[in-house]
């Protein structure tokens, strides 16, 4: 039987779910005998419910042009499509800003004839019913702009909305627009810097060079991605000898008396007694033979 198009939708959500959900109960059923038990009416009876296993996942395939993110514009149907329609719809706004300056008039106080006097009323009442007239206008104006922003936020399909080039309704939206895209683009470079950086990585730590690296071009240990310290053969060359070179060293050091003797000189402070007993502290500084 054919639905009544005028039932509320609820009714009809009621009825669809009663011939397609075997599992549905739209209330709490009645309960027999005279004590009253509570409990709550869920959404079928059976878990997993019908209506949960009657469609697959692959009958709903994800499209290619759904993001997941929200976005600020219109609907995709709100979009210009080259119509002829397209700008038709417009709120003239008023021609003028309504002009107060009779009012100083009111203040008047100098003699005159009462011609003149007469002249200057007349002047006064035609002003004031322009003034009026233009403050109608604008208030009018505001009217039926806040209307259609609140009836129609998104714009009129067809006619015009923010996304139209040139529009004079929605001007301000559009405006808001663009200045959220700027800052969304702005995010975007800087995000997609920010990431770069965080994912670079040295050849070296990616094994992306050959595993001879006495073939490598530049000195020693530049392709490691790590700090490098003295590693000149000149200025140190420590850090290049060999175990049996620490071991068995060529160079012999000398013993410097001189040299002995003002370390040993800074190290008492050029005291020559012990500054516990009082005994002499010099120490003599013969080479063997």
């Amino acid at each position: 039987a054919q639905q009544d198009p005028i039932a509320h939708a609820t009714i009809r959500l009621d009825n669809f779910l009663r011939k397609t959900d075997a599992g549905y109960q739209h209330a709490e059923e009645a309960t027999q005998g005279s004590h009253f038990v509570r409990k709550m009416a869920t959404y079928g009876q059976v878990r997993p419910s019908v209506s949960f296993m009657s469609e697959p996942r692959a009958a709903r395939p994800h499209k290619d042009n759904a993001l997941m993110e929200m976005s600020r514009l219109p609907p995709p149907w709100m979009d210009p499509r080259g119509e002829a329609k397209e700008g038709t719809y417009q709120i003239p706004e008023p021609s003028k800003v309504p002009d107060d300056t009779f009012l100083t008039l009111y203040r008047n106080q100098s003699l005159m004839l009462p011609s003149e006097r007469y002249k200057e009323h007349l002047y006064m009442k035609e002003a004031k019913k322009q003034y009026d007239k233009d403050k109608e206008a604008i208030s009018m104006y505001r009217k039926r702009v806040t209307a259609l922003e609140r009836q129609n936020p998104n714009g009129i399909v067809g006619v015009d909305g923010p996304l139209h080039p040139g529009t004079r309704l929605y001007a301000e939206r559009q405006m808001h627009l663009l200045g959220a895209a700027d800052k969304k683009a702005q995010h975007e470079e800087g995000r997609f810097n920010n990431l770069a950086e965080r994912f670079v990585s040295d050849d070296a730590t990616a094994c992306r060079l050959p595993m001879d690296r006495a073939r490598s071009s530049g000195p020693r240990s530049r392709d490691l991605g790590i700090q490098r310290k003295c590693v000149e053969p000149e200025l140190h060359p420590q850090r290049f000898q060999g175990t049996h070179d620490r071991l068995f060293p060529n160079h012999l050091p000398t013993w410097d008396p001189q040299r002995a003797r003002a370390l040993r000189a800074k190290e008492v402070r050029g005291i020559c007694h012990n500054i516990i007993n009082g005994a002499e502290n010099e120490l003599t500084y013969n080479i063997a033979k």
